[in-house]
């Protein structure tokens, strides 16, 4: 959505106040089954695997990754507390980017995220890490219907 001034002017290549653009966006309770390992200068984590619940079939499915959202005391905090969570097991059968550079956790974090849309693959497009959350159940964090 865009919001200007009514008498507000474009300027091209700039950003101003006269207009303003808002973006949509979901938000989605996700469980972390995995995180990739540092790069550069990044410290603890570049992204968080995430998954929800398929209640029917009774299995977890990949839902993206996260890598946004944190700041440095978010990343060690998030970092101290999945260690003790690390597994050799895959929780899922989908092959997901960067899996040579993941390590696996046992599903039992909730995290909240916001981002703009599913994808066909039904993975979150931008997704951005708002919080932990302790007062739910991994499995029964489903994939939310708009």
């Amino acid at each position: 959505m865009i919001a200007k001034r009514a008498a507000g002017l474009y300027y091209s290549g700039k950003r101003t106040r006269e207009w303003l653009k808002f973006k949509a966006v979901h938000e989605q309770e996700v469980v972390i089954v995995g995180y990739t390992e540092p790069r550069r200068s990044r410290k603890y984590f570049v992204s968080l695997v995430l998954a929800v619940r398929d209640k029917a079939k009774k299995r977890w499915v990949h839902a993206g990754h996260v890598g946004t959202g944190f700041d440095q005391a978010a990343l060690k905090s998030i970092y101290e507390i999945i260690q003790p969570l690390r597994t050799d097991k895959k929780p899922f059968d989908q092959k997901v980017k960067s899996e040579n550079a993941t390590t696996w956790l046992i599903p039992k974090l909730v995290e909240e995220v916001k981002f703009t849309e599913w994808t066909n693959d039904n993975e979150m497009r931008h997704p951005v890490f708002l919080g932990l959350r302790s007062d739910k159940n991994a499995v029964d964090v489903i994939r939310e219907q708009a």
